[in-house]
């Protein structure tokens, strides 16, 4: 299927008007200015000015569900992501990992994050058969709460990783855990689901952990990384991107910043990866087996739109 960018790219005058009405101003100007790098550059100078954590062991006497790979340091992973805009360095502990697989395995997860469509993996098909088209992506919702999910969440280790980055006003703003399985779907569906390349904008300094709680290989569906795109020229942003938080496609990201900085993060079940994804990202769509991913939010500033949660009473079955 030919994939046009100015379809990817429709959102339309009424929900502009609408997102305009529900948040804040203060939202609106932060998603307005800081997609310009000169602009957030400026803020990050500021914020790094404040004084951060010296966190460079790699175990915690308070958590140990998120390691630093042998041999790394904390300054190393924040050089990383200063230089490429993302460093593969840490991974999930065993514990924790087991944990977390057992928690996903008995609990129900949401056909594309809609709290009414809730299914066990077991359940999947007939799910899909109720809704009439194959599931791409499924968000577990309202599970931060949980105790196997405390000691990541509260992770000692990624909040010193994003205070040296950001600064020390930076705090973990949402967790979010989604399975994203092989699906026969449009394109529509894959530019929501961001399996197109694309910037972050949710907050004025932000750096998310990603971490694989399955094999991913190729046609697994990698997370996919575009180096050292997260410091745009603003010629570029403003001649290539037009000021814009589109969806790109591959071709045009191949021709501007080379192939050989589109980096693809193949890994075991348990590998993470901290990026900041005003980089450009995106998430390739399985064609193999079936994705089990988590990640962890940081940010600035905490606008209360990213983590997935709901109220308790919408949740239901696919089947009510």
């Amino acid at each position: 299927m030919k994939e046009n960018p100015q379809v990817l790219n429709q959102k339309g005058f009424i929900t502009k008007v609408r997102n305009i009405l529900v948040y804040d101003y203060d939202y609106i100007f932060m998603k307005l200015f800081s997609r310009i790098y000169f602009f957030k550059s400026v803020f990050l100078f500021f914020s790094r000015l404040t004084s951060t954590d010296n966190f460079d062991t790699v175990n915690s006497p308070v958590s140990s569900a998120v390691e630093l790979l042998e041999g790394a340091t904390v300054s190393e992973i924040v050089s990383d992501l200063s230089r490429n805009g993302c460093s593969a360095k840490i991974r999930l502990s065993k514990e924790s990992l087991s944990h977390i697989l057992n928690f996903a395995d008995k609990t129900r997860c949401y056909a594309y994050g809609n709290p009414k469509k809730g299914f066990y993996l077991s359940e999947k098909g007939d799910c899909e058969k109720t809704l009439k088209k194959n599931i791409l992506l499924a968000k577990y919702l309202n599970f931060q709460n949980e105790d196997v999910f405390r000691d990541f969440i509260n992770s000692p280790l990624l909040k010193s990783i994003a205070r040296e980055y950001l600064g020390s006003s930076a705090k973990n703003i949402a967790t979010q855990l989604w399975w994203t399985f092989p699906a026969e779907v449009d394109v529509m569906t894959r530019s929501k689901a961001a399996h197109f390349f694309h910037r972050d904008v949710d907050a004025w300094g932000f750096v998310k952990f990603f971490f694989y709680l399955t094999d991913v290989g190729p046609g697994d569906g990698p997370h996919v990384y575009v180096k050292r795109s997260h410091k745009p020229f603003i010629l570029g942003q403003i001649f290539k991107e037009k000021l814009r938080i589109n969806r790109h496609l591959d071709a045009s990201i191949g021709q501007r910043f080379g192939n050989d900085a589109v980096f693809p993060f193949f890994g075991k079940s348990g590998a993470g990866i901290a990026a900041d994804t005003f980089g450009f990202h995106k998430g390739e769509s399985p064609e193999r087996r079936s994705r089990l991913m988590m990640c962890a939010v940081y940010a600035t500033k905490n606008y209360g739109v990213q983590e997935y949660a709901v109220n308790p009473k919408d949740l239901a079955s696919y089947a009510e």
